[in-house]
């Protein structure tokens, strides 16, 4: 009875190789829908009440209380010469922890965890020319929007960036 059960018994299902994916934490800036690894966000808030800080580029909102640390924030459509974040009910503040950076960045909209598969929704952006480009690493296609990896690091490398006195 033990060798016809075996026999007639259905398989193990086949194991298959699932597609790698990226997921990450999508938001919008200006028009474009960006995405940055959860790595290097802590948290998104709704904007806080924002203390001007004298002596600052424009882009440079001020800072804020955030749990008793003082936390800068900046606009980050305005550092790359856009329209200022609309201060409106969907606009959120990313919280970024990056090296010795903990900033906030405010953003027009933040949508929350994008899934892609890493092989197949990857495109190529060389050649689209916007500001905020230079500091997306790759991109991705889904349902006919292009995602655009954020890179944070490279943000807080670089020297215009580190530079807010006006």
């Amino acid at each position: 009875m033990q060798a016809q059960a075996r026999i007639s018994a259905p398989g193990l299902p086949e194991q298959t190789q699932a597609a790698p994916l990226w997921s990450g934490l999508g938001f919008r800036l200006a028009g474009l829908s960006l995405l940055v690894s959860l790595g290097q966000i802590a948290e998104v808030l709704v904007s806080p009440e924002v203390t001007r800080v004298p002596g600052t580029k424009r882009w440079v909102k001020g800072v804020a209380n955030v749990r008793g640390t003082l936390l800068t924030v900046i606009d980050l459509a305005e550092y790359f010469g856009k329209p200022s974040v609309s201060a409106s009910d969907k606009a959120r503040l990313l919280v970024m922890h990056v090296g010795e950076f903990s900033t906030g960045l405010l953003v027009d909209e933040v949508f929350g965890l994008k899934h892609f598969d890493a092989e197949r929704d990857r495109r190529d952006i060389a050649g689209l020319d916007n500001a905020v480009l230079m500091h997306v690493q790759a991109a991705y296609m889904q349902e006919g929007t292009l995602w655009g990896v954020f890179d944070l690091r490279s943000l807080t490398e670089s020297l215009t960036f580190k530079h807010v006195a006006a």
